[in-house]
């Protein structure tokens, strides 16, 4: 499983390297911030695109290409950022980045779904780890007055380190019969759709939450500072409950458990809106870590090994697609009240409730 935890931690360190760059890139681009935000967009279409393409042909490529074609993409756009600054360059870099996380958290996702014991919380664990990380690396390089793009070099190094030692990992065969794929038809199991939708809600409620959540404390009165000092013991409290996650489902079920941390991430963030209290930011952040990795496990472990690709790709591309639904929603709720706005994770949340609630073994 080392060879999936380091994907999935390289993976986290690219992918949350782009927003402590966007000052960088506007200053080299010479572009206004509102301009500069096609950055984001354009990599976030690259992930949401690409999973959706990569969860039609995993099955017939196999895990080892799968992961071939990933990494391809992650070099060439590591060579792009590295080498060039003209905003088509940058565009490009950032699009086949994308891309090439989408390609692998896929492959990586699917390819630990066939162990015995698969370890989805300290895979989501390592991801979060990255994202703490990744923005402090940025930081350092920036602070000593060393560009960027040696640290994206040192990346592009363990992107080669990887390439190479996919070369010679043995792969379990996924491949299947297209016929029996299509006679299967996974999308129409509950079990598939509403962890999709689950997680498409739930990815939504989170990444919104997080990406807002400095206006909320400032609307509270806090500083910047504090605010920022906030999200980041929040980060680290979610990061630890996955890591945490594999360890106590030898002791709770499944349906338990995931309906009792989703019930107290809906009450905490709702309470938090209410109180302005920061301390139950903290154990929203606790409570809320473990649900998407939690989730995705069950249906891994339960479909047919024939039909996880398949999910894992679907699952990442409508991850995105909520993201940004949710963001824009809140971000246009803003402009009336900045405590309304996280009304919309609230119901997000509940909707997972819901759906888990009602999922049948």
């Amino acid at each position: 499983m080392v060879f999936i935890f380091l994907n999935i931690f390289l993976g986290a360190l690219l992918a949350n390297s782009i927003a402590p760059l966007m000052p960088v890139f506007q200053e080299k681009l010479n572009a206004t911030v509102a301009f500069s935000t096609f950055i984001p967009v354009v990599n976030t279409a690259g992930t949401t695109i690409f999973s959706f393409i990569i969860s039609f042909f995993i099955n017939k490529l196999g895990l080892k290409k799968t992961h071939f074609i990933g990494h391809l993409f992650l070099l060439s756009s590591l060579l792009i950022l590295s080498f060039l600054e003209s905003l088509k360059f940058i565009l490009l870099g950032v699009f086949l980045l994308g891309a090439g996380l989408s390609i692998i958290f896929t492959s990586s996702t699917t390819f630990l779904s066939h162990f015995k014991d698969p370890k989805f919380g300290i895979v989501h664990g390592f991801f979060g780890l990255g994202g703490i990380l990744s923005p402090m690396f940025v930081s350092l390089f920036l602070k000593s007055g060393i560009s960027y793009k040696y640290l994206y070099l040192i990346y592009l190094s363990f992107v080669i380190f990887l390439f190479i030692w996919n070369m010679k990992m043995k792969f379990p065969d996924i491949k299947i019969n297209e016929g029996s794929f299509s006679s299967s038809k996974p999308y129409l199991k509950p079990l598939f759709y509403i962890t999709v939708l689950s997680l498409f809600f739930y990815s939504a409620s989170e990444i919104s939450t997080a990406t807002w959540a400095p206006n909320l404390f400032l609307n509270f009165g806090f500083t910047k500072q504090q605010a920022a000092l906030f999200l980041s013991i929040f980060w680290g409290l979610f990061t630890f409950s996955r890591f945490l996650m594999d360890f106590l489902l030898k002791f709770v079920n499944y349906r338990l458990y995931v309906l009792t941390i989703t019930s107290l991430s809906f009450i905490f963030l709702s309470l938090l809106i209410v109180l302005k209290i920061p301390f139950l930011f903290y154990l929203f952040g606790l409570s809320m870590g473990a649900i998407f990795p939690l989730i995705q496990r069950n249906a891994n472990i339960k479909l047919d090994k024939s039909e996880v690709g398949f999910l894992n790709g679907i699952t990442y591309s409508a991850t995105g697609i909520g993201s940004l639904l949710f963001i824009s929603l809140m971000g246009y709720i803003s402009k009336f009240s900045i405590r309304a706005m996280f009304v919309v994770p609230i119901i997000g949340l509940a909707v997972v409730f819901l759906l888990q609630k009602n999922l049948r073994e």
